[in-house]
This record gives C-alpha cells, structure tokens and sequence, in this order.
C-alpha cells in the first residue's frame, strides 16, 4: 500500500485523539445497518457512505443515481433511461444485452437481493442508503465483489403517522408519495407507501414531434409488517411491487439531445418481490434468524439501432436513414427473471460471532427480438448459490478487537438456447476478511484489514449466438473459443482512521487501499461493418489504489460543511481487445483519478436553511474496450428549505449551471453520410433541473 496515504491517515488519527474524553455518550451516531449488525458507521473497520432520508430530501433525489455522485469513488453508467449500473472505485458492470450477468455491486432493499435489478432503487420513503466500498465476501459474497448498496425503507411504528410528499419542476415532471404506518393490538405494526414518478426526459424527437421519447413513469408501493408474536419469536413480512415504464431514446449520431429515432426503446420493469424474516431469542447461547425471500421481474429493454428515419416525406431530418448505404433496425431483450433465497442465520448473545447458510435460485428466461436475426432468439439461464460463512469478533483487549471471517460459496449455471447450445459452468470460492480495530481513544478509532471478494465465471451467450450470425460468421471459432470466462477474484487491503474532535465539531472519516483484481473479468466487443457482439473475457490481473475521506465540520452553530474525496489510481495487466489493441497499462473503464463533493448548509433560522455543494469528477474510460473518454465535470446543486412542524417547502436546483455530462460512451461507426468513420456517441447526463418539494409528516 502507498506509504505516504499510511503516513497521512496516522497523523489525523493523532489529530483528532488530542483532549479526548472519557465519556462519548453525547456523540451523534449514525447507525448502519448493512452488515451482520447494527453499528455506528465510525466503528465499523470498512469503508462506507451512508445518505440519510434528509440529505436525499434536500437533494430531491428521486433515483440512486441523483445521489451517487456525493460518494467517494462510485460511479455510474446508464446505457439505459436510468444510472443503474454501479461502480465502486473503478469495479462494476456498464450494460446488459444477451448475456446472463454477474453484479460487481450488488444491491439490496429491505432484505431483498436485487442485484443487477437497478432500476429498483427509488428512493420514496427510503430511511438511509448505504454503500460499503470493497469486497463484502464475507456477508453478501459473489454479488459483492467490489461493494454493495443497501437501502432501507421506514419501518413500521405502533404509533400513527402519515407522510405526504408533493413535487413538480422542469421538463414536466411531478411526482407524488403517500406512506402512512399504524400499530394494531400491542405488538404489531404495518406500514404502507406508494409512490409516482412522471418526467418527460431531456431529450427531444423531432421526427415523432415529442418530447417524453426518453421519459420516466415510475411507481412503487412498499408493505411492511412487525408482529411481536410471543416473547421470544418476532417476524417481519416486506412486500414490494414496483412498474416502471420508461423510455429509451439517448444516441444521436450527431450527439446532440435531439433525436430523430423512429422507433425509440423502452426500459420497463415491473416486479414483485417479498421476504419473510423469523426471528427466534429464546436460546440461550444464540438467536435464530430464518430469512425467505422471492422476487419475480419482467424485465424489457429495447432501442432503435440506426438512432435515424427511413421517411422519404421527411428527407432533411432521415438524410442519414435514406443514405444509399442506410439501414434500419431495432433491438428488443425481454427477460423474465425469477428468484428465490433462503438464508439461515445464528447471532452470539453476546454479540461477538455470526455463523449462517445461504442458498439463492435465479432462473432467467431471454427473449431477443432483432431485425437482423432469422426470427426470435430465446434462451435460459438457470443459477444457484449455496454458501457457509461465518464471522467471529475476537478482543485482545479492552482498546483492540480482531474480527474474522469466512465464507465459502458454491455456484452453479446452466445456459441453453435455441440454437442447441448447451453450457455450464461450475465454481467453488472463498472469501472472507481479517481486521484489526484500535480504539485510540473514546473518539477515534483505526483500523487495518485485508479482505476477499469473489464473481463467479459465467457464459458468453451473445459470443455464441454470434458464432450462428451471418454478419459475423467468418468469427465464429473467435466465439466459440469464448464460450465461458472464469471466476474473479479480488483482493483488498484497507488502513482507515475513524474520529471525531474533542469539541464534536468535526467528524472525519479516512481509507487509503490496494487492491489486486486476479483473473480480471473484463467486457470487449468484437465489430464487423455495423455488426457487432459484446462479450467477457478473463485479463490476467488488475490493480485499483487510492484514497477516500469523508466529514461533517460545524463552522459555526448556523453553518455545516460536509463532503467527500476520492483518490483512486487503476490500470490493466495482460488484456487484448478482439481487435488486438494492448490494453496493459491503461486506467481501467468507470475510473477516474478524483471525485469530489463539497456541501454547505446554512441555517439562516431554526426553520430556513440554504444548501449549496459542488461535486465533480475527473475524465475517465468509457469501456475497456476502446479509448474514447468522458470529459472532467463540475456541477453546482442548491437548494431553499423551510420546515415549520409538520409540513416543509424545499426549493432545489441541480447542475445549476447546465453543464454537459455524458454517462455512457460508445466508439465504433454508424453514420452511412460519412461511411461509417468509428467515432465516438454519448448519452447525456442529467442536464439543469429544477423543482419545488412539498412534504408533510405526522
């Protein structure tokens, strides 16, 4: 590890321990709840970014997306109508077409897995989001190779309430909330919520004459039930149904936000998912948790392939589509994806280990509809999970304490076609973290780990459809010689310093890391003419190193300053492209060298305050794949707030000063007028947008 980022988390370690006391029962804790306990975020020997329902309130981030840039080294790319795929420090999958994926980060939401499922992150009712950065080998295993995000929706209260949120704001969007929770007999509660999300998008389509071809209708509605049923047995029901119909409609060939698509995709989702946790406390040497879940999503993407018009009446705005050496084409995935988890659990009394059995089933049914294919592709992907881990935390002493963990997981997928194929592949990997924890003082708290994280290996189904396509049949040996990639593994090693000032002004969060990617699993397309196929393929290894830092500090009574800075150096060892580019050495995709957040709050009164930040990113790799780059950015959010007892107003605005963005880069050719010279095409990130809140609460 980079000795000087060491020898800088040592000496804040030292600041912040100076005329520490002995008492810090005054210090505010913020809990996560992500990991195999609930804990505060400044003893937890991981590095974490955790949002509060406030701090996605003043932000009126409706999406995960709106939210991930204020993290230290997450990135995102879209690819889709929203950013729903995630990369911590330069780690993370960027789209989905054919092939079965493995999540790098994965994702869950009240105990549900919905890793690879992004477009689920919304954000209505959601008490905190929580994102560990780093392999969570031991508690989430192969989803968790580089990170996961955890979401928590409120929970259920025996006493009454109501929530209500009202918004509207630029490009014709609103969105409305309602939850409201009660108890019912002494030991029982429910709460429910329902949430609708309408925009039209940024984009514009002067062929059809609309603007809502990229637009966004969401909706999710949330159940949860707390049953105290006997003195020792305590369940808990979760219910989620969520429908999103959004459009698709981001590539321009002039990469402007005026398209002239004829036939715009579609990013749909609509799911239902629930959980049944049994919780059992009357052992005496452990409490017995039995988690069931299951989830079942129809899922649908699409796109126009020539992003042009083929109408002669039209010959200005189809000049590309009626070029002589023009073409038409779309491309349609519905896939119909079906899972089910089980997961028994045993918690010490005292707290100090954690020992359980998971198995996970996911059965994914593809259909691909696409213009140039001799009629519908269909395929399945059967997988399962079964995994034995275990965690024990060990104190050496009253200041020190050593955690330990294991996990050891076992996969196993099946992939058939209609073409016959058939493939399987089989892993058996370990995981697990070794940390130790120093209790400096009261305060502050440091701590050094060293941990493994896993993906399984997988199936290029697209690599072998493509062996069968005419466009790209003189490939077919190339395909078939990449039928399946192998697992990857990943190791990291973090030292961190965790504390807080005497005088409790500021609040300091520091994680400097190595980590070495073995058996990189890495995404390159292979491209003849306008034909071209995606696949995965196994580098020799990857290094990922850096720094992460995130506070609070109380300036004043009235003013807070919090952000965020993330250092992080990456490069590839001992990949070719399909097309024989040497890729060793180069960043790898989704990786910038810097991020950054900087946030004010200032409370002109107890109930007016004014939020101002600032967040930006250096340039960075769009795929690892080609060398084309998305720009630095620095974008400038604001926002008025005014909360009187139960009701508040909260006037916001993001990327004020309408700053270009692009969160998803290809490079090839696609323009019949200048025959089809490779260039780069972008989407466009969120341009300025800006609205007005209103919320009540009771």
């Amino acid at each position: 590890m980079n000795a000087r980022l060491c020898l800088l988390a040592t000496a804040v370690a030292q600041s912040l321990s100076f005329s520490a006391f002995a008492d810090d029962s005054d210090i505010e804790r913020i809990i996560v709840t992500g990991d195999f306990k609930s804990e505060s975020i400044q003893e937890l020997s991981a590095s974490a970014s955790l949002f509060s329902d406030t701090e996605i309130a003043s932000r009126d981030a409706k999406y995960l997306d709106e939210l991930l840039n204020q993290a230290a080294n997450v990135n995102f790319t879209a690819g889709a109508s929203r950013g729903r795929f995630v990369q911590v420090r330069g780690i993370g999958l960027r789209s989905q077409f054919v092939d079965p994926i493995n999540p790098s980060v994965g994702m869950i939401i009240d105990g549900i897995n919905y890793s690879g499922l992004g477009g689920a992150a919304m954000l209505f009712d959601v008490d905190q989001v929580e994102i560990y950065r780093g392999p969570q080998g031991t508690r989430f295993g192969a989803d968790a190779l580089a990170g996961m995000i955890h979401m928590e929706s409120a929970d259920p209260t025996l006493e009454p309430s109501l929530k209500v949120k009202l918004g509207m704001g630029t490009y014709n969007s609103w969105d409305a909330g309602v939850a409201a929770a009660t108890g019912f007999g002494e030991k029982s509660s429910v709460r429910a919520s329902f949430y609708q999300n309408k925009s039209d998008g940024y984009m514009k389509n002067a062929y059809l004459g609309r603007d809502d071809t990229q637009g966004i209708d969401e909706q999710v509605a949330r159940i949860k039930l707390h049953s105290q049923l006997t003195e020792h047995w305590r369940t808990e029901f979760v219910a989620h149904f969520m429908d999103i119909d959004n459009g698709y409609d981001a590539f321009t060939l002039d990469n402007s936000r005026t398209s002239v698509a004829d036939q715009p995709g579609k990013d749909e989702q609509e799911s239902n998912a629930f959980s049944l946790s049994n919780i059992f406390t009357g052992f005496d040497f452990a409490d017995v948790e039995l988690n069931l879940s299951t989830l079942d999503a129809d899922l649908l993407y699409s796109y126009d392939e020539d992003w042009v018009c083929n109408d002669p009446d039209q010959p200005a705005l189809c000049k590309a589509g009626l070029h002589p050496w023009g073409y038409s084409s779309t491309d349609s995935y519905q896939r119909d994806r079906q899972d089910n988890t089980a997961e028994l659990r045993f918690d010490s009394k005292g707290g100090n280990w954690v020992t359980g059995l998971y198995y996970q089933s996911r059965d994914v049914d593809l259909l691909r509809q696409y213009t140039w294919n001799d009629g519908d592709f269909k395929s399945n992907y059967e997988s399962e999970n079964l995994a034995l881990y275990g965690q024990i935390e060990t104190h050496i002493s009253d200041k020190t304490r050593l955690v330990t963990g294991l996990r050891v997981e076992r996969n196993e997928g099946d992939y058939s076609d209609i073409y016959g194929v058939n493939e399987s592949v089989e892993d058996t990997m370990v995981g697990g973290k070794v940390a130790l924890e120093y209790q400096v003082v009261p305060r502050t708290m440091i701590y050094t780990s060293v941990s493994r994280g896993y993906k399984a290996g997988g199936i290029n189904a697209e690599a072998i459809a493509k062996a069968n396509d005419e466009g790209l049949s003189q490939d077919a040996e190339f395909f078939l010689n990449h039928r399946t990639f192998d697992p990857e593994y990943l190791w990291n090693a973090e030292f961190g310093v965790k504390g807080k000032s005497a005088d409790q002004r500021l609040n300091l969060r520091i994680t400097a890391f190595y980590m070495y990617r073995d058996n990189i699993q890495l995404k390159a397309w292979k491209t003849e003419g306008q034909q071209f196929a995606g696949y995965f393929d196994n580098g020799s290894s990857g290094e990922n190193y850096g720094l992460e830092i995130e506070g609070e500090y109380a300036l004043s009574p009235r003013l807070t300053l919090s952000g965020s800075l993330g250092l992080l150096e990456s490069e590839i060892d001992g990949f070719f492209t399909a097309d024989g580019i040497d890729q060793s050495g180069r960043e790898q995709a989704q990786a910038p060298n810097y991020q950054y957040a900087v946030n004010a709050r200032f409370n002109i009164t107890d109930a007016l305050a004014v939020n101002v930040g600032m967040e930006g990113k250096d340039e960075y790799y769009f795929s690892d794949s080609h060398n084309s780059q998305a720009p630095s950015a620095n974008l400038l959010n604001a926002s008025i707030a005014y909360q009187a007892d139960y009701w508040g107003l909260n006037f916001w605005v993001r990327n004020a000063l309408d700053e270009d963005t692009y969160n998803r880069g290809f490079e090839f050719g696609n323009n019949p007028v200048n025959e089809y010279a490779t260039q780069t095409y972008v989407q466009y990130g969120e341009p300025r947008v800006a609205g007005v809140s209103f919320s009540y609460e009771l």
